[in-house]
């Protein structure tokens, strides 16, 4: 199983922070949204508002505690392929596909 829509255990460098919730040394940290990014399992992810709406917003990410939410990004109706963290540097383009969950 791929993780997709499903829990996913907080990934390795995780760092609970306003902003980029991610450890800006493992993964890269936008500077238009202010989201964590990524590659991961050959997917581009990315730092979103779900059910912590209330303290972010489209344009910029902020994550209170317990609040570190993250989706697959949807490039041309599908998921968005990569290699490495430098093949999602557009993240904030894009919007989740599927769920944004925890």
């Amino acid at each position: 199983s791929s993780g997709i829509n499903a829990e996913w255990p907080l990934r390795p460098g995780y760092k609970g922070q306003a902003a980029c919730a991610w450890d800006r040394s493992v993964y890269p940290c936008d500077p238009y949204s202010a989201c964590s990014y990524g590659c991961e399992e050959g997917l581009c992810w990315s730092q979103c508002a779900g059910s912590c709406a209330f303290f972010e917003n489209k344009k910029k990410c902020f994550s209170e505690p317990g609040c570190e939410e993250w989706c697959w990004l949807n490039k041309d109706g599908r998921y968005y392929p990569c290699v490495e963290h430098t093949d999602c540097v557009d993240s904030y383009k894009y919007s989740c596909k599927g769920a944004c969950t925890w």
